[in-house]
């Protein structure tokens, strides 16, 4: 996130006061119309982004989906009835006024909207394991590829293709927008991946790797995760269940010999 608060090209007043601003999207898999507050410097009002693995596995399958078709867009939210991802086109032209002189500030939605694909995160921890998994951006200049959305296969900076050459699908997008923050808007291709940070078997575990298996990995560690605190459950119940049966025993020897008496 920015440190220095983007102010109104016309009266200098933060953009990021109050009121914000309403953007009515529809939902692409339940076609629910939601209305998104934005602020005028771009960043939404209201966004839990503390997921669940289950939900940000809905959302990772959502962002590789729209990467392969080389539509990813830009994130503004989640859809309040099926938490799938709102998605505007990079593209769509926007005005966001200001909230003291009310002047808009115009653009694109990747020039003028902080995506928020990379914003939600779930954390996944059992015996030895404690990771937190969500979508990241890549620019080819500037981090490492994640590689291909469909297949996982690698996709180097140098290669001009910008789709797989195994399986076919989009694996780099061109972005007009301002990705270093200088107020210069300029043409880059971008990916999306998946970053794990954490650790396994109490060793880090830090990485970007493709959608694909992103997602692969996300479910498998789930899985251990439910099985893990399932195990420790049942632990727990044979243990209760243990001590039960041993005061029940005592109490009866307790009861026999008083009666013996």
């Amino acid at each position: 996130m920015p440190l220095l608060r983007p102010r109104c090209p016309s009266c200098t007043k933060p953009l990021g006061d109050p009121p914000p601003v309403p953007i009515t999207v529809s939902c692409p898999q339940c076609r629910l119309t939601n209305v998104v507050t934005i602020s005028a410097d771009g960043q939404p009002a209201l966004f839990d982004v503390a997921f669940t693995p289950a939900r940000l596995l809905q959302w990772i399958r959502a962002a590789r989906a729209a990467m392969m078709r080389g539509a990813p867009g830009v994130a503004i939210g989640a859809c309040s009835r099926c938490a799938s991802p709102l998605v505007l086109s990079s593209k769509a032209e926007l005005a966001l006024p200001c909230p003291h002189c009310k002047e808009p500030v115009r653009g694109t939605a990747a020039a003028l909207l902080v995506d928020q694909w990379p914003e939600p995160w779930a954390h996944v921890a059992s015996a030895g394991m404690a990771l937190e998994y969500r979508v990241t951006i890549i620019d080819d200049n500037t981090e490492p590829t994640a590689g291909c959305p469909g297949c996982g296969a690698p996709t180097p900076r140098e290669d001009p293709s910008n789709v797989c050459r195994r399986c076919g699908v989009c694996i780099w997008v061109m972005r007009e927008a301002d990705l270093d923050g200088d107020g210069a808007p300029e043409k880059r291709r971008v990916q999306l991946g998946v970053r794990v940070d954490g650790t396994r078997q109490d060793l880090p575990a830090n990485a970007v790797v493709s959608l694909a298996q992103g997602e692969a990995m996300l479910r498998q560690d789930s899985a251990l995760a439910a099985a893990s605190e399932s195990g420790a459950s049942l632990t727990n119940i044979v243990g209760i269940g243990c001590a039960v049966a041993a005061a029940l025993t005592i109490l009866g020897i307790i009861i026999g010999y008083a009666a013996c008496k």
